[in-house]
């Protein structure tokens, strides 16, 4: 790699960190001040809102099971494996 690629990248992966340490570690002398931050309002503004909706289960019989013995004669063909033999000349 260049020396101004890596000089870069590590540009970018230490502003991202001390960014990182900032959002969080930044406070509010009064909770007013809070409503005025751009890190503040976008920070809870993604927040997932709890929905709920409890439904009671219904529980009812579909049928019954009836069990077939199935037996099979266990059978390769070599057609059947999908495999053709060389070719001829």
């Amino acid at each position: 790699m260049r020396l101004w690629t890596k000089v870069s990248t590590w540009v970018c992966l230490s502003l991202m960190l001390w960014t990182a340490a900032a959002e969080s570690a930044h406070v509010h002398p009064s909770p007013a001040d809070s409503a005025s931050c751009s890190i503040c309002v976008v920070a809870h503004s993604s927040r997932p809102v709890v929905t709920s909706a409890h439904v009671a289960p219904v529980f009812g019989t579909i049928g019954l099971l009836h069990e077939k013995e199935v037996l099979l004669l266990a059978r390769l063909d070599f057609s059947d494996a999908g495999i053709r033999g060389p070719p001829v000349l």
